[in-house]
């Protein structure tokens, strides 16, 4: 019997490792189930996680748009700007040259003024004179 003792003990010997084997691969089986199982819980979080950084890049994207098309609006407002500013400078240089030009016709106005002022003060002396002698020349024209 001995021999089939030996056969029994190896046989059982195998049993247990077959048995420790399936045991092993079952818990492996159930990691590998586990380990899918949370796979696709995360891809289904990462979806979501995914699908929502979409929306704020489009939300971001048309932000970008309008903040572009605000940009160029102001630029051509800027842009407008500019040259009523450089129309404002020639005209303020137009007003310099009109306000000296003012100023020399005010200085020869004074300058004429005087003179004027003068001519009839020499006027005044020659006028009386001038008067008696048209009194004379008329009273012997007769024409008084």
């Amino acid at each position: 019997m001995e021999p089939l003792a030996e056969e029994n003990q190896k046989l059982k010997e195998a049993i247990n490792l077959l048995e420790r084997h399936t045991q092993r691969a079952r818990c492996e089986r159930d990691l590998a189930e586990s380990n899918a199982r949370d796979l696709e819980h995360q891809k289904r979080v990462l979806s979501k996680q995914l699908a929502t950084v979409k929306e704020q890049l489009q939300s971001k994207s048309e932000q970008l748009a309008t903040a572009s098309t605000q940009l160029k609006d102001a630029s051509k407002h800027l842009e407008q700007l500019q040259k009523v500013s450089e129309q404002k400078k020639e005209q303020d240089v137009e007003l310099g040259q009109l306000r000296q030009a003012l100023e020399q016709l005010r200085e020869e106005k004074a300058k004429e003024t005087e003179r004027a002022s003068k001519l009839a003060e020499e006027l005044n002396g020659d006028y009386s004179l001038f008067g008696v002698m048209v009194e004379v020349t008329s009273s012997l024209d007769g024409t008084l």
